[in-house]
Order: C-alpha cells, then sequence, then structure tokens
C-alpha cells in the first residue's frame, strides 16, 4: 500500500466511532478473491468494536445489518479496474466512487454508498484494489497475493488505533449472536 493511501486512510479513519468494513468480492474469480480473503485475515486481528462483514458478491444484502450497526464510518473494500499496476489500491471517497468499473457485482457500489452515506450519514469509502485477472478460478494471482498481505498489515494498524469500548453494547444488541456479522440482513 502507497503512502498515500495510507495517509489518505489514517485523515478518513480520523474522529471514528464505530467502523464497519465491508469485504467484497467474487470467490470463483481469481483476483476479485481479495476482498473475502481480506475480511478473513482481519477477522479476529482488529478490535471487537469493529465489524468485519465478508459481503461476496451481494454488498446489498448487508445494508440492513450495517444500518442496525449505526456506523460513523463503512469501508468498502474491492477490486477495480483502474488501469494500473496490478496489485496497487486507491482510496476512494463515496462521492468520487461514480467514475470506478469495479467488479463482477450489481447494483454498483456507488448506489450503496449513496444509501449508507444518506441513511444512517455514515463516512463511505471504498479502498479499490487493481486486479490482474478476473478469470473464473480459485485463488489470488501473486500480485494480489502480495497486496492482500500489505492491506491486511496497514488496516490491522490502522484500525487498532481506533478506539471506542462503549460499541461492543451496540455491537450485542444489533447482533445477538456474537457472531461477526456473518448473517445476512433482514
Amino acid at each position: 500500500m502507497k503512502a498515500i493511501v495510507r495517509t489518505q486512510l489514517q485523515q478518513w479513519l480520523s474522529g471514528a466511532k464505530e467502523i464497519v468494513v465491508l469485504c467484497i468480492g467474487n470467490t470463483t474469480r481469481t483476483d476479485d478473491a481479495f476482498g473475502p480473503m481480506l475480511a478473513e485475515k482481519l477477522r479476529g486481528a482488529v478490535q471487537e468494536h469493529i465489524a468485519i462483514i465478508n459481503a461476496g458478491t451481494t454488498p446489498e444484502n448487508y445494508t440492513g445489518t450495517i444500518r442496525k450497526l449505526a456506523p460513523s464510518h463503512v469501508l468498502m473494500i474491492d477490486t477495480a479496474d483502474m488501469d494500473i499496476v496490478p496489485g496497487e489500491s486507491r482510496f476512494v471517497e463515496a462521492q468520487a466512487i461514480e467514475g470506478f468499473t469495479l467488479s463482477t457485482h450489481a447494483p454498483p457500489l456507488r448506489v450503496i454508498a449513496k444509501y449508507l452515506s444518506t441513511a444512517i450519514k455514515a463516512k463511505v469509502a471504498l479502498l479499490a484494489v487493481q486486479p490482474r485477472s478476473l478469470e473464473f478460478g480459485e485463488g489470488l494471482t501473486d500480485d494480489l497475493r502480495n497486496a492482500l498481505i500489505v492491506t491486511a498489515e496497514a488496516l490491522i494498524e490502522l484500525l487498532m488505533r481506533q478506539r471506542n469500548p462503549d460499541r461492543l453494547f451496540r455491537l450485542s444488541r444489533a447482533n445477538p449472536s456474537g457472531k461477526k456479522c456473518e448473517g445476512r440482513s433482514s
């Protein structure tokens, strides 16, 4: 992760009270599996008040869960064709998502970002990672495998700086099962 992206994320997270990390992607389309694989790396490595959601190819199905959690910040993570070096990432705030060609799902993330920023007044952003391949198949290319390690380490460090002990109570109310937001929203 380039220093500029890390700095943008750090500034964006400043003042965050509650955070949802919405990891998006298709595990059967090589590099599009980046989001779900990142969710697995983050789960258990960040504080309990930070919700990690593996949304797969249907992030829209988790808007109800996110609404119940009422986060101050929602970070969506997905692959996007940005015509840059595979494995490089870009930080994109909600209003700028419009111009990105995102991976393999619908509705467009700009619609979800607009809904979340309007419905719950959350700050919404996208961490987009350039894929090398979106062909059918399992496993990441070497570029994305390396980016996964670097991104996970950077996000864990940045997210661990965010403290909100009051959030534990709110998470347990929104998700009484105690699991890390795995179920679909209602």
